[in-house]
């Protein structure tokens, strides 16, 4: 089920500004001595790697308006904000986001769980790896 990208950038705009107000009329000091997330992003730019941080990156966002959701006075501009995230980084796909979000619910200490992420561990190595990706390339050409 794919969601709308149809929010205006306005909108998206508009909801930032929103919650970024909510969160600066509320009691809790602002550390602006440093970044939560830009300086790391920043540094992970430079290698080539930013698709893995920006996984981290957004699945920290979600988990963070999961706590918020019931908060009614934000939850609309969440709502917006989150449909603009999925729009952008699962190309509008909410099953891709709904998978994504899965990963970070299993339970690692489960036996279950490490069985069968030990078992699969080989395929997933194999999946990162630069040489599976050449071979892909070579196949592909021919």
């Amino acid at each position: 089920m794919a969601i709308s990208g149809c929010y205006c950038h306005g909108t998206l705009i508009e909801s930032l500004e929103s919650l970024k107000n909510y969160f600066n009329s509320s009691s809790i000091e602002d550390m602006e001595e440093k970044s939560l997330l830009l300086d790391i992003w920043r540094n992970w730019q430079k290698d080539g790697d930013v698709k893995i941080l920006e996984g981290q990156i957004i699945s920290f966002y979600f988990r963070l308006f999961e706590v918020l959701k019931d908060n009614q006075a934000i939850s609309n501009n969440i709502s917006v904000i989150e449909s603009h995230l999925i729009t952008n980084f699962f190309s509008n796909s909410k099953a891709k986001k709904d998978e994504f979000m899965s990963i970070t619910k299993f339970e690692v200490n489960n036996p279950q769980i490490q069985h069968r992420a030990v078992r699969e561990l080989i395929r997933v190595i194999h999946q990162l790896s630069p040489e599976s990706k050449l071979r892909k390339r070579k196949r592909s050409r021919c």
